[in-house]
Order: C-alpha cells, then sequence, then structure tokens
C-alpha cells in the first residue's frame, strides 16, 4: 500500500486525474494523515491558506413525501399523519422572520415530495422570499424534487428549472444522490429518480447557468468500489 499511495502522491503532484483503482486505494489504506495531507495539498494549490463558507438557514417547508427511503426519519409518507405539516407561503416567510439574521448570505430548501402542493406553490415560496429578503441567495430543491416536479406536472427538466429561476432560485442543493449503484440505490431510496436522472438534472441545471454541488450518502450498504464509481460519476 506504501508504494501506491507513492504513486499517487506523485500524480496529485503532477495534477494528474486519479483512476478507479486509486479512489479504492485512497479509502482502503488505514494512512488517514497521508491521505488528508494529499487532500489539502490540493486545496493548497487550488485556493492558497483561504477557506470557504456560507451562513445560511435552513428551510423545509413540507415533510409530506411519497418516496419511501429506508433511512429517512425527517418524511410523513400522507397528510393527516401525526408531526406531518406543510407551511403555506406567509407561514414559510414568518418562520424565516423569526430567524433571519443580517449575517446571513443564504437559504437553503428542501422539502418532501408532496402530491398535494401545485407548482405555483413552489415558485411562490421562492418570489416572496425573494421580494422580502432580497440579499439573500436561494438554494432549493434537489434533483429529486425536479424530477417529481417535471413527472407530476408534464414539464421537462429545464422547463421546471427555467420557471424556478425566474422566481429566484440561484442554484441546486445536492441532495438525493445518496449513492449512485443500482444495487444500492434500489435498497436505500426505490421511489427516488435514478442516478442518469439524477446527473441529468444537474446538467440542465449547469446549462441554465445555475451553480449544483453533490452529496454522498456513505457508510451504509455501499461498497468502496460503489463509493468511487459515485465520485468517478460526478467527474465524468
Amino acid at each position: 500500500m506504501s508504494d501506491t499511495l507513492s504513486r499517487i502522491e506523485e500524480k496529485v503532484a503532477d495534477g494528474e486525474s486519479l483512476s478507479f483503482e486509486d479512489g479504492v486505494a485512497l479509502f482502503e489504506t488505514p494512512d488517514l494523515l497521508r491521505v488528508g495531507q494529499l487532500a489539502n495539498s490540493v486545496r493548497e494549490r487550488l485556493h492558497g491558506d483561504r477557506t470557504f463558507y456560507n451562513r445560511n438557514l435552513h428551510l423545509n417547508s413540507t415533510n409530506i413525501c411519497e418516496a419511501d427511503c429506508i433511512f429517512c426519519s425527517f418524511a410523513r409518507l400522507k397528510s393527516g399523519m401525526p408531526q406531518a405539516y406543510a407551511m403555506s407561503v406567509p407561514q414559510a416567510l414568518e418562520w424565516i422572520r423569526e430567524r433571519f439574521d443580517p449575517r446571513m448570505t443564504e437559504i437553503h430548501i428542501v422539502n418532501g415530495l408532496n402530491p398535494d402542493l401545485p407548482f405555483d406553490y413552489y415558485t411562490g415560496l421562492l418570489s416572496a422570499i425573494r421580494e422580502e429578503f432580497p440579499t439573500l441567495h436561494l438554494k432549493a430543491f434537489t434533483a429529486v424534487e425536479i424530477h417529481y416536479f417535471a413527472e407530476k406536472f408534464g414539464m421537462s427538466y429545464r422547463e421546471v428549472l427555467e420557471r424556478l429561476r425566474e422566481a429566484g432560485l440561484g442554484s441546486l442543493p445536492g441532495g438525493g444522490a445518496e449513492v449512485f449503484a443500482p444495487r444500492a440505490r434500489k435498497k436505500l431510496c426505490r421511489d427516488k429518480v435514478d442516478a442518469d436522472g439524477w446527473l441529468q438534472v444537474h446538467g440542465e441545471a449547469h446549462a441554465l447557468g445555475l451553480k449544483t454541488n453533490c452529496t454522498m450518502l456513505y457508510g451504509t450498504i455501499e461498497t468502496v468500489e460503489e463509493r468511487v464509481d459515485h465520485l468517478l460519476r460526478l467527474r465524468e
């Protein structure tokens, strides 16, 4: 493993892309400090001695969700269940007002896949927040939600994103990616859009000038190889 890490260090120093095998080796090595040093060397090369953060507020305006993901404690499958809720737009605005801090830079909005809400609810929510809090960047709706909107309301991904952008959407969060591997995804979140659809939504967002990020849910049932595959699909 020491020789393998040395070869990886040479590739990192030369700015070469790492291979699938390199990724597996980095996950499997017990030398966590050395991996951290490699990651930090890339960070310093790109950004010097700076680090980046934002001050945001997370808004979940409804937890009613048609998806039944086995790891989720947030969702309620239907209205009327204990603790199920759906905020009106005025209620969401009041919720933000109660927590607003002038130092905040962003509102992060992620919701359940609520079958009872019209598309105008989501555009209206963005428009209302933008009007009252014009300094805040609006990062909202995962690719899973965008896919759900497209299917439910008979629109393409691009049409959904264009209408949300017009209402104030600034970027997409990275949730819903979980692990791209079909084997793991089928067990963890069978009701969510598959990896190809997730990536297509983000590709459409980029084409419209929207920034996006990505998450990876790891430490459940996925293999090391599936983690690396997830990362490589993002890079590609």
